[in-house]
């Protein structure tokens, strides 16, 4: 990891209203700030590098706004801790609103800072400060942070920061936006700052469901023949993934997880019965309708997965639902997704209802001792599966590929080969299609999610925030992306070439915004016409995008394209060559398209007597 190093000693005397955002950066432990510069916060830059000398936050150059809040989701994904990021004034923060937005919906914790102003408009500069000034910038993105603010004064700013750093990190969490008025950045003080007792601004630990509701759910947990546990968002820490999978076992459930979430249980166990998804196969519909008691534990979408379900049979199971995303839902967006019934509503977060339904089902004494065993303690211990799953998984099954053709299963395969210890891989996205069961999803940091919004673009910078807090830890990171998501952002992979942030991309090139084809595939179907014109205007081809050639372009290594299976493994191996010497690579496959819809229609499971 590299950070420009300043001339000179840094000024430590707080002088400047600038100085104090700085300061409190440092005060809340913010290790980095992305982003691309702007005059509008000319003050906060110069606190940041002759006031702390670059350190404790950091500088991540961007070249991009976009890029520069991309880059602190996906470190807060990869660590549960919010980043910082600056967007210039208003334009600035246009730029950044797609990223914003993704954050918002990934529900991760990002103190965002604007600038703005001067908002005295005889301090302003003509023309230029004038269309970057807004009276109330905040109301841009209103509908997706949990809170903003536009401080006017040293003492507000000191207050605002701490409630921003406070709000962004509580349950559930969520981005916050804070516009520092240039007028104020750039004014001396004229007293000295009272900081406040970070110590007493802690987030408060999440809130615990109301009794009745636990023990109303253990028992139907304690009673359901056919348990079904859907595993949505989620600490990534080992000790909540043991919790989550010791419940499972507990109660003979069968699970699913989604791929918008990250790895939330391992996608091996038995228990585990299909892949995991973003849209649910017809034996995951199946499954549901034939549960008699769920368990959502923060499920993203659990409107939407009953509704899927319901169009192969009746779901009739009791539905147990723990999550606060409810107190994050506003009439902006619709980002909530469809109402969904629930019998027993659990006012937590997933992590503290696993905490407080286990410890219900042992003052139930549920499972009772078997033969030989003396106590619910002993039975912890010897661990094993209390009840079986009641679904098998079936063997994956998977169709022939043309002959020599490229496809994820291989990438897949020969990426597993160069890793002695795969457990200090993180997959930070993956692409629809990847096989799970080639690269199973053994920890929380095994696999970090989906982008949050479908904000098309956001990869490669969400590739590079994961990675820069995955290096810290020891940890190989590693993206698969397609195409299009890569030829929007490609620019962000610069940022990780110049700070020095290992990263490998691997490229699902399928020369297409392919899902866009299988819509007006589907449209042209619908309306009697002419199906085979589904690819006119979404092709990428003619000239085709040298995707290695972009990658080169930003200083990182370009491999590719990767046509035919015999290359794929040499391609890998010189890729995480270059990933262990701490260098970024991006290596292109060119994939067939139909290869996306493989693995994900070859999820089955099947009943059991």
């Amino acid at each position: 990891m590299k950070l420009d190093k300043p001339e000179g000693k840094p000024d430590e005397t707080v002088a400047w209203g600038s100085d104090i955002a700085a300061a409190m950066l440092r005060r809340f432990n913010i290790p980095y700030i992305s982003l691309n510069p702007g005059a509008s916060y000319r003050g906060l830059h110069d606190s940041l590098v002759n006031h702390l000398g670059n350190e404790k936050p950091g500088i991540l150059v961007c070249l991009h706004e976009d890029h520069s809040v991309s880059i602190a989701q996906g470190y807060a994904r990869a660590t549960g801790e919010p980043m910082a990021c600056v967007l210039h004034a208003n334009v600035g923060l246009f730029h950044g609103m797609m990223g914003i937005f993704n954050a918002w919906c990934d529900r991760q914790p990002m103190l965002v800072l604007g600038a703005t102003g001067p908002v005295d408009a005889e301090k302003r500069r003509p023309w230029i400060d004038w269309i970057h000034t807004m009276r109330d910038q905040g109301a841009l993105v209103r509908g997706f942070v949990k809170w903003d603010d536009q401080p006017t004064s040293a003492d507000g700013l000191v207050e605002s920061l701490a409630r921003a750093h406070l709000i962004t990190r509580t349950a559930p969490t969520a981005p916050v936006y804070v516009c520092l008025d240039a007028g104020l950045q750039e004014e001396k003080l004229e007293k000295d700052i009272a900081w406040p007792d970070l110590a007493r601004l802690k987030p408060p630990a999440p809130p615990r469901p109301a009794k009745s509701a636990v023990d109303e759910a253990a028992a139907l947990l304690a009673s359901a023949k056919r348990p079904l546990m859907l595993c949505g968002r989620g600490a990534r820490t080992d000790h909540a993934w043991q919790a989550r999978i010791r419940l499972a076992e507990r109660i003979g459930a069968c699970v699913m997880s989604d791929l918008k979430t990250g790895a939330q249980f391992p996608t091996d166990h038995p228990a585990h019965i299909v892949a995991p998804f973003n849209a649910l196969s017809k034996t995951a519909r199946e499954i549901v309708c034939e549960a008699d008691v769920i368990l959502s534990l923060d499920w993203v979408d659990l409107g939407g997965l009953i509704k899927q379900a319901s169009n192969v049979g009746k779901v009739s199971a009791k539905i147990i639902a723990a999550t606060l995303d409810h107190t994050l839902h506003t009439g902006s967006g619709m980002e909530y997704q469809s109402l969904p019934p629930r019998d027993v509503f659990m006012q937590t977060t997933s992590d503290t209802a696993v905490e407080e339904l286990t410890a219900a089902l042992d003052a139930l004494n549920f499972p009772p001792p078997r033969a030989g065993e003396v106590s619910s303690a002993t039975r912890e211990t010897e661990g094993g599966l209390r009840k079986s799953p009641w679904r098998e998984r079936a063997p994956t099954k998977r169709k022939a590929a043309p002959e020599g053709a490229v496809t994820l299963d291989q990438v897949a395969a020969a990426l597993r080969a160069e890793f002695n210890d795969p457990d200090k891989v993180t997959l930070c996205l993956l692409n629809r299609g990847f096989p799970s069961d080639i690269w199973p999803f053994k920890s929380g940091l095994t696999y970090l999610g989906k982008d949050g919004g479908g904000g098309l673009g956001s990869g490669p910078g969400l590739s590079v925030g994961s990675a820069l807090a995955l290096h810290d830890m020891g940890r190989y990171a590693v993206s698969v992306l397609g195409d299009g998501d890569f030829c929007m952002g490609a620019t962000a992979i610069w940022t990780a070439v110049r700070h020095r942030i290992p990263l490998l991309i691997l490229i699902d090139n399928n020369r297409s915004y392919f899902n866009d084809e299988l819509h007006q595939d589907n449209v042209a179907r619908k309306r009697g016409r002419e199906p085979a014109n589904r690819w006119i205007g979404l092709r990428l081809e003619d000239p085709l995008p040298n995707i290695a050639k972009m990658a080169e372009a930003q200083g990182a290594v370009g491999i590719g394209p990767i046509t035919k299976s015999s290359d794929v493994r040499a391609a890998i191996e010189n890729g995480v060559g270059i990933l262990k010497q701490g260098g970024v690579c991006v290596i292109d496959f060119h994939v067939d398209p139909s290869e996306e819809r493989i693995a994900s229609s070859s999820s089955a499971g099947r009943k059991t007597e």
